[in-house]
């Protein structure tokens, strides 16, 4: 799915460590095979391939075995990314952008751009580098990441602003209200419903489900009149 990618990224490296053209295609066809992972943490099986090739090719490691490394990694760093970066990090930007957008600022959208994209680019620059250091030590990766963490405290951060957003109501433009209730009614409904999807998570619930929940039911009121 990803391996034409992979090689295409990693084809200027082999070039250079292996200057005799049969040892050159036949590395970079090595790095053809199948391989699929979360797109941003496959800077980090990156960087690796780079340091086991280097070694291949110095004489250090000449028995460095990249596909294996490619295939131990690629699953589990696949599930921690999108946990990361599809559960957490995107819808906690997006109710970010959602709250300033109800609450006036027209420039909502681009600090959607902003928090995203620093958040995403920043790391799969470093992970890049950390992997060629680390040689594709997934220890040391999680010791210097605590992707996890950051999951679990994003979503709470998440569920928070969601609530925050209903007890913004009063802050809303005319467009985007359609009843009005007591302030502090709004602001316990937010809370209610922020402790509802925080309890749902527990129970192991999934993020990604609670979101397309929230939208879908946030369309069926707002096609019926409703909001």
């Amino acid at each position: 799915m990803q391996s034409l990618g992979f090689a295409f990224v990693l084809e200027p490296v082999l070039r250079k460590l292996y200057p005799e053209k049969a040892e050159y295609e036949s590395r970079l066809a090595l790095h053809r095979e199948y391989f699929n992972t979360q797109p941003y943490l496959a800077s980090f099986i990156l960087g690796a391939s780079a340091r086991l090739e280097q070694d291949r090719a110095s004489g250090r490691e000449a028995t460095a075995d990249v596909s294996g490394l490619k295939a131990a990694l690629m699953a589990p760093l696949g599930a921690l990314g999108d946990s990361f970066f599809w559960g957490a990090l995107k819808p906690l930007s997006a109710v970010v952008a959602v709250a300033a957008l109800v609450g006036g600022g027209w420039w909502a959208p681009f600090l959607y751009l902003i928090l995203y994209n620093v958040w995403h680019v920043g790391l799969r620059a470093c992970m890049l580098f950390w992997g060629f250091q680390s040689a594709g030590d997934p220890v040391a990766l999680m010791n210097r990441y605590s992707f996890t963490k950051m999951a679990r405290l994003f979503k709470a951060i998440t569920l928070s602003v969601v609530g925050g957003i209903l007890g913004m109501s009063f802050l809303w433009r005319p467009e985007l209200m359609a009843f009005c209730f007591p302030g502090i009614l709004t602001a316990l409904a937010g809370l209610g419903l922020a402790l509802i999807l925080a309890a749902v998570l527990r129970w192991g619930g999934s993020p990604v489900k609670i979101m397309l929940g929230l939208a879908v039911a946030c369309l069926a009121l707002a096609y019926s009149g409703v909001v």
